[in-house]
């Protein structure tokens, strides 16, 4: 990646951020949340061990095993989240772990005002007035909640190397995923889902492995703000993706929302100055 130029290596991420979120909805529709975790992140994982072994970073790092535990709750939630879908009404919400945070430690100004009223009002608009609460949308949500005690607890392991340490951490998660599929008896599922959706599945593991190796490199180059702000883009177009390619409908509604919903991602962001995340 490195031979990559700023503007590629951002709409590679972009892409790729995008794409896991439609991969996981293609990947897990109709399919235990479980197995889709697993099939996504077990592939994602032996994409990360190759690169840290091509870096001469193939080592485990045991700082990750118990933050795995928060991780693997919190990446079977965004998974079932997005298997059950919609897409274009659930995306959106996978950036409200920056506001979870932000009220961990809030910094009251103008700007945050600002950014918290944009975020609400999207928010506001895109969920259907008068129907039954989401069931993909209260996952969603749990799992942002989860994802923050997972960025906090990964703060204790800054001084580690962010490629074995993600390699690490993403295999507790299967360390941690592996309990609750053998009590509830769903290796079978995994078998069957390669099986039967390899193409999907291959994305899903591919774009997932991707999405944290191109974070690594942006990190390399441009201020961590930055990063989480350009990311935060995928859901306006994760959400344009589930419009088009699902055809879920009611578009302009859903990605003027999910518009308002980043714009205010982004502004908290940058009127934190790097405090969130």
């Amino acid at each position: 990646m490195e031979a990559l130029g700023l503007w590629a290596l951002i709409l590679l991420r972009l892409g790729v951020l995008s794409g896991e979120r439609i991969a996981f909805h293609g990947l897990g529709r109709q399919r235990n949340a479980l197995a889709t975790t697993a099939v996504a992140y077990g592939g994602a994982a032996a994409l990360l061990w190759l690169s840290a072994w091509a870096t001469g970073q193939g080592y485990w790092v045991g700082q990750a095993f118990w933050p795995g535990a928060v991780y693997a709750v919190s990446f079977a939630l965004y998974t079932a989240a997005l298997a059950e879908g919609p897409v274009s009404l659930v995306s959106a919400f996978a950036n409200a772990t920056a506001v979870l945070l932000f009220f961990v430690t809030p910094r009251w100004d103008v700007q945050s005002l600002l950014a918290i009223g944009l975020f609400g009002l999207g928010a506001a608009l895109l969920v259907p007035w008068g129907r039954r609460p989401s069931k993909a949308l209260a996952w969603m949500l749990l799992s942002d909640a989860a994802l923050a005690v997972g960025r906090l607890l990964d703060v204790h392991n800054q001084g580690v190397a962010s490629l074995p340490y993600a390699a690490s951490l993403f295999t507790a998660v299967l360390l941690w995923l592996a309990v609750p599929m053998t009590l509830y008896q769903r290796w079978g599922d995994v078998v069957r889902m390669v099986r039967e959706r390899p193409g999907w599945g291959s994305i899903a593991a591919v774009s997932n492995g991707l999405a944290y190796l191109t974070v690594l490199e942006l990190l390399r180059r441009i201020p961590a703000t930055l990063v989480e702000a350009m990311s935060a883009w995928a859901g306006v177009i994760a959400t344009v993706a589930g419009v088009v390619g699902f055809r879920e409908g009611d578009g302009l509604r859903k990605v003027g929302s999910a518009t308002l919903m980043t714009l205010g991602i982004v502004i908290l962001l940058f009127s934190q100055s790097g405090r969130i995340g």
